[in-house]
């Protein structure tokens, strides 16, 4: 693949974590328009309906290759990962009893629960997992995850016994288990991607692609009394008002990741509850800081601190969001709440131009409608530069232009970025071995702390090297990050949503019920 193939798909994944390409949409906790979503007792039984924006006919079942928001939410039914991420993005272990790793972190002993099966009986064992990596890895397969787990040395990660695996990596690695979570999913050493089986709450019992999936109760699934209901339904939907008046009418009873516009009129539907969930995720503006002006760090400046961020967050995300500081993952422990909060500064940022001999300096800013919020925060933010003696024109252009042969060079645009914690996305933004580093910022002080924090086994210690990057990246970095939003899905008749820092409450399907 080229460089530009794997940027893209590295985009991609973060356009499938936000709800897909046309999906990135919001809200604050967890609520409902007429009451309270439900904290009763579980129900058994029933069919839950989800409606997906989205989906095409090339959709998959291959839990490699998932490029949608249609893909993900097969991909949580079916399949299961060593690790998860829970509702408040801590990384938990799941399939799996332990993980010890070594010393330097260079060595994972993972040790599997007992008695897990796949969907066709078959109990998950090493051999298993190592298969599940390996093609993971195969550049056969094309997998969209793979640079992730790029460190992993399949030679010498060995099985110890049935249920345990030791993995050697070729560097150390203490987020090995974020990006498992991510990354691996387990699948049987006989799998079959036309018939495919994995450990999760619901096995496959149809699938027309760009249509719908239908997926039936997994009775041997490991979890006590998981799934509540019976079956759930995705069904595709290329039309956002076609689906809303799907959930309307009762023809489906989820609807995530609702546009922005959408959000007020619904809540005044009393049959309808909605879910507000609190994200860390982002719609950012990426600098070429390896290009004029942006390679003048007083240029990156002034183009950070002539926004009016609050502003920013009630136009773009209609006040769905908060104000943020250009720095990314708020919820990691590792967030360096320290550093002083950005505010408008204008006087300063003409007088950084000025320094840096770029008074009345005109900028083009290359955008798309790549999902709500987007288009519309980069209008506001040309709307704002002006008042710092700036022009930025916007260069608008549909999305397979954007996501074109010039993706990844485009001087000044937006972009759609996933909830990680810190150090994954350092590792897929700006560290030494990202492949999507749409800003190309390189520094040698942050390469150096990041290979220093992925060995560093003291949490304390990290927290201090995580400090000095994100002082570096504070400085000089050339990637804006001016607000999180927030996520909202609209339910009816469905118990068991909650908040949930990714956004994907609806994709935790397995504790969901029909009420």
């Amino acid at each position: 693949m080229s460089r530009r193939q794997v940027i893209q798909r590295g985009v991609l994944a973060g356009a499938v974590l936000l709800g897909g390409s046309s999906l990135l949409e919001a809200c604050g906790p967890s609520s409902s328009s007429n009451g309270k979503l439900s904290s009763g007792t579980p129900r058994k039984g029933g069919m839950l309906i989800h409606g997906i924006q989205g989906g095409s006919s090339g959709d998959s079942l291959d839990p490699h290759l998932v490029l949608s928001a249609a893909d993900y939410a097969r991909f949580t039914g079916l399949y299961e990962t060593l690790w998860t991420a829970s509702a408040k993005y801590t990384i938990d272990e799941w399939l799996i009893d332990s993980a010890e790793p070594n010393a330097t972190l260079d060595e994972w002993t993972v040790r599997l629960k007992q008695g897990i099966e796949f969907h066709h009986g078959k109990t998950v064992t090493a051999e298993d997992v190592l298969f599940s990596i390996q093609r993971l890895l195969d550049p056969k397969t094309g997998a969209l995850y793979a640079g992730l787990l790029s460190t992993v040395d399949l030679r010498n990660s060995k099985k110890v016994d049935d249920r345990t695996i030791r993995f050697k990596l070729t560097t150390p690695l203490v987020t090995f288990p974020e990006t498992m979570s991510l990354a691996a999913p387990i699948i049987p050493t006989d799998f079959n991607v036309a018939k495919p089986v994995g450990t999760g709450p619901f096995k496959l019992q149809s699938f027309t692609p760009g249509r719908q999936s239908v997926m039936v109760r997994n009775d041997n699934y490991w979890r006590n009394n998981r799934p509540y209901a019976d079956s759930i339904t995705h069904i595709d939907f290329t039309d956002e008002t076609a689906r809303i008046n799907a959930l309307q009418g009762g023809q489906i009873n989820i609807a995530d990741f609702v546009s922005f516009p959408l959000i007020r009129s619904l809540s005044k539907d009393s049959k309808l509850s909605i879910n507000r969930s609190e994200t860390a995720s982002f719609i950012p503006l990426n600098m070429r800081v390896d290009q004029s002006p942006y390679s003048d760090v007083r240029v990156r400046e002034a183009l950070k601190i002539l926004i009016d961020r609050k502003a920013m967050v009630d136009g773009a995300y209609l006040g769905e969001g908060r104000v943020a500081n250009d720095l990314y993952a708020p919820v990691d422990p590792l967030f360096d709440h320290s550093l002083p909060q950005r505010e408008q500064d204008l006087d300063k940022a003409k007088s950084l131009l000025k320094a840096a001999g770029h008074e009345n300096l005109q900028i083009e800013l290359t955008t798309s409608d790549l999902g709500s919020g987007v288009l519309s925060s980069t209008e506001l933010y040309a709307e704002q530069a002006k008042a710092a003696g700036i022009d930025v024109k916007l260069n608008k252009v549909d999305t397979g232009t954007f996501y074109g042969d010039n993706y990844g060079d485009w001087g000044f645009s937006p972009n759609l970025a996933p909830p990680y914690n810190y150090l994954v996305t350092a590792q897929q933004s700006d560290g030494p071995t990202s492949t999507s580093n749409l800003s190309h910022f390189k520094d040698p002080e942050f390469s150096s702390l990041y290979a220093q924090a992925v060995a560093e086994p003291d949490d304390a210690k990290r927290k201090d090297i995580a400090a000095r990057m994100q002082t570096i990246q504070y400085e000089k970095g050339g990637t804006i990050i001016w607000g999180y939003q927030n996520s909202v899905d609209f339910t009816r008749g469905v118990g068991g949503m909650e908040p949930d820092v990714s956004g994907f409450s609806a994709y935790r399907s397995a504790d969901l019920w029909v009420e």
